[in-house]
């Protein structure tokens, strides 16, 4: 896959500050406890909290990415459970906090994985658990529409296409590395979608973060 092959070169493209953001709304929340990071990428926000109070585990639905993510934090000498996992299966046990970071969310294509997964969440989640993600803005998403780049990595580029599907508020990334050709979709909603699934999963929206590119939703348990 291109997504394994590239992943070497991911930590260049990533938002940092999306990631203090989060640290900085994490820690308004919890100041120590158990923490499942889904979807880590390269384990740059496990890794900040794995030095706090914090026990971390992290998953990622690329083998690729969860070895990179291994090797960083071998590199920062801090303790992390790391496996395989996709949001759409369910979790083995609960946890305080649980996080979705850089748009995971918008990698499912309907209301109903999104319903899933977030049900997935509710059921991992200790009595005072938080649940922590966001998704993209429309208007972000279209602006991505039409987009094209070849991406100079050195030993090797990746041309960037992004395009409109046929579904609203639906776009397809095609990358292309040498003769390795593969798509990814992204589907985002309405704010208000959101809180409706989130309120389906028996989940209730804590705290609103909007940015330019995104929001980000704290989020946890309705009380039984």
């Amino acid at each position: 896959m291109i997504y394994d092959k590239f992943s070497k070169y991911y930590d260049q493209f990533l938002d940092l500050e999306l990631y203090e953001t989060y640290y900085k709304l994490i820690k308004k929340y919890k100041k120590k406890g158990t923490v499942i990071d889904l979807g880590t990428g390269t384990g740059i926000l496990a890794i900040k909290l794995a030095k706090e109070d914090f026990f971390v585990t992290a998953t990622d639905i690329s083998t690729r990415m969860l070895e990179m993510a291994y090797n960083n934090a071998l590199l920062a000498k801090v303790d992390i459970k790391f496996y395989i996992h996709d949001i759409l299966e369910s979790l083995n046990k609960p946890y305080d906090l649980l996080v979705m970071s850089s748009d995971v969310i918008n990698y499912l294509d309907n209301e109903s994985d999104i319903k899933k997964a977030l049900k997935n969440a509710h059921g991992a989640m200790e009595k005072d658990a938080i649940l922590i993600f966001d998704f993209l803005r429309i208007e972000y998403l279209e602006s991505l529409i039409d987009h094209s780049e070849d991406i100079d990595l050195g030993e090797t580029f990746i041309k960037w296409n992004i395009s409109k599907t046929n579904v609203d508020n639906q776009v397809k990334h095609t990358l292309r590395m040498n003769d390795d050709v593969e798509s990814h979709i992204q589907t985002t909603y309405e704010l208000n979608k959101y809180i409706e699934l989130l309120n389906s999963a028996n989940l209730k929206v804590l705290k609103i973060k909007t940015l330019d590119e995104r929001i980000i939703l704290v989020c946890g348990r309705k009380s039984n």
